[in-house]
């Protein structure tokens, strides 16, 4: 299995001056980002639009910040993606960082948060493991897709949702004439040729279960190293329990 990439967001209430932080960000987070970007935006749009944003320099991490909310997304390659604990690692001291320049630096009170991990993992029949392991027996038919999500709480703390969706990869051995008039519906795939087949995996790990259940809840240090602990070993250890025994695909597969 494959981490192709995490995305790590903050709540937090309407901080409607943010984009007049900008130094802090940028003295702050220059060890991750060198110069933060102010997004112009009239004064009536969405609060959650981005008014700041942010690419590290090797292009693989993104910061987008809001008058409400932070977002960190970080995309993996091939020399990360198959290591688990430095997929993690590497997120792990952002967002330390991060939440420090928030609650600290800024005091601003992060209400709640959430870790979101999109993975993958090759198979040869995706229909049918998910068929297996996730959906009734009792159902007969001809499938060729489909897609399941499940959600859980965990230690009376975290909501955890896990998507698992059947995907392909396909290629046309034919030539279409002029790309930019391509009409997408009305393309046959006769000529199609699948390059592979896989289970796409969704997990999140957020503590809005707590936000909701308890009053003056807000999200501390320790409740953070709690859920991307807890996310790290679910990954590792669990997810692919959910749709195989035998646990296709393995922590060292490419």
């Amino acid at each position: 299995m494959r981490i192709n990439s995490i995305i790590v967001t903050f709540w937090f209430n309407k901080v409607t001056d943010i984009k007049n932080k900008i130094e802090i960000f940028e003295e702050e987070l220059n060890e991750y980002f060198h110069g933060i970007n102010s997004i112009g935006v009239p004064a009536d749009i969405s609060p959650d639009y981005p008014r700041l944003t942010a690419i590290s320099d090797g292009g693989h991490t993104n910061l987008k910040v809001s008058m409400i909310n932070l977002q960190i997304t970080t995309n993996f390659d091939k020399d990360y993606n198959c290591n688990y604990e430095d997929c993690f690692n590497y997120v792990r001291n952002r967002i330390f960082k991060i939440y420090n320049l928030l609650a600290n630096k800024l005091d601003i009170t992060v209400l709640y948060g959430a870790i979101l991990a999109m993975c993958e993992v090759d198979c040869s029949n995706p229909m049918h493991i998910i068929k297996k392991n996730l959906l009734s027996q009792k159902l007969n038919g001809d499938y060729c897709d489909s897609g399941v999500r499940i959600s859980e709480i965990i230690d009376n703390k975290f909501y955890e949702n896990s998507s698992f969706n059947t995907t392909k990869q396909i290629s046309i051995k034919k030539e279409i004439g002029d790309f930019k008039n391509i009409i997408i519906p009305l393309i046959s795939l006769n000529n199609a040729i699948v390059e592979k087949k896989g289970i796409s995996i969704s997990y999140e790990l957020n503590d809005k279960y707590s936000f909701d259940n308890n009053d003056d809840y807000h999200l501390d240090y320790e409740n953070l190293k709690q859920m991307i602990t807890t996310a790290q070993e679910n990954i590792t250890n669990k997810i692919l329990d959910k749709i195989s025994e035998n646990k296709i695909g393995g922590q060292n597969d490419k």
